[in-house]
């Protein structure tokens, strides 16, 4: 399913990209040159998107060979694929394909270096991202987090319940939780608490999931206190994720805690795009 969707949104990209015509593309190259075209990784990078680029190619009918793995390390000037076929199909459809492919690798190339980052620390904490994504691209852009080693989170708002400070400044902590009874058995609820005697209260509600929305890494330890007391009183404890203000700067600050899942933002709307680029040589 995620192919033919990210098929969709390819061809609208390149529908808007080339308006009435490819003004330069038809003047000047004839209808049935043929080209190969090869595309070049410029910089260490894990590459991400290939296989929809794959997939879009053939509905213009050019060929095309794969020479790394979705989701490959891959360094400095690495050739990932060649495309063959139709010069003017292909300088049309350039930077449609190369465009995409530097946003996704971007993304799954920053998620890969702070997982990595974060192992050496903390074995089992799950580096995920947040819904802070590019307008119809969520889809896209959180497989990429999971190409590069992380997780993706609530994909859409309908996956779980997250009951957020919005929502308990509108009605209250207790309205809230008596409001999600209704909900399926089949749903977790997760709730983001902002400090210590909100953790308190919340916790007798058994949440599946407590959000400490930012706390600064001395305060962490402080709340896992609160956490430890709760279990050992009732044995239950939920799941602990922390958010907010976290980067690949101070992400170490967090890992060296027991928590199980570190939520960031900055892995998708903070992602610098790989170079990446297109040569042709002519058949």
């Amino acid at each position: 399913m995620i192919n033919e969707c990210v098929k969709k949104l390819l061809k609208e990209s390149l529908i808007y990209d080339v308006g009435f015509g490819d003004l330069t593309t038809e003047l000047i190259i004839p209808k049935n040159h043929e080209s190969k075209a090869v595309i070049r990784v410029k910089e260490n990078a894990v590459v991400c998107g290939i296989n929809f680029v794959a997939d879009f190619l053939d509905d213009y009918n050019l060929k095309y060979k794969i020479f790394v793995n979705e989701g490959s390390v891959v360094q400095k000037n690495a050739h990932i694929m060649e495309i063959y076929g139709n010069t003017k199909t292909i300088l049309t459809l350039e930077r449609t394909i190369l465009n995409f492919l530097m946003h996704l690798s971007g993304i799954a190339t920053k998620t890969y270096h702070i997982v990595k980052m974060v192992r050496e620390i903390n074995k089992n904490v799950k580096i995920a991202c947040t819904r802070k994504t590019l307008p119809m691209l969520s889809m896209v852009e959180k497989y990429a987090v999971y190409v590069g080693g992380g997780d993706t989170h609530r994909l859409r708002l309908d996956d779980m319940v997250m009951i957020k400070d919005n929502h308990i400044e509108a009605v209250g902590i207790e309205k809230c939780f008596n409001e999600i009874k209704k909900l399926s058995f089949s749903k977790k609820v997760e709730i983001e608490v902002d400090n210590l005697e909100q953790l308190k209260e919340v916790l007798k509600y058994r949440p599946d999931i407590i959000l400490l929305d930012n706390f600064k890494p001395d305060n962490i330890e402080e709340a896992l206190n609160i956490i430890n007391e709760f279990e050992n009183k009732n044995k239950y404890r939920p799941f602990i994720e922390v958010s907010g203000g976290i980067n690949e700067d101070n992400v170490l600050d967090y890992a060296k805690y027991d928590v199980d899942v570190i939520s960031m933002g900055c892995l998708i709307h903070s992602a610098r795009a790989v170079d990446i680029g297109l040569d042709l040589f002519r058949i």
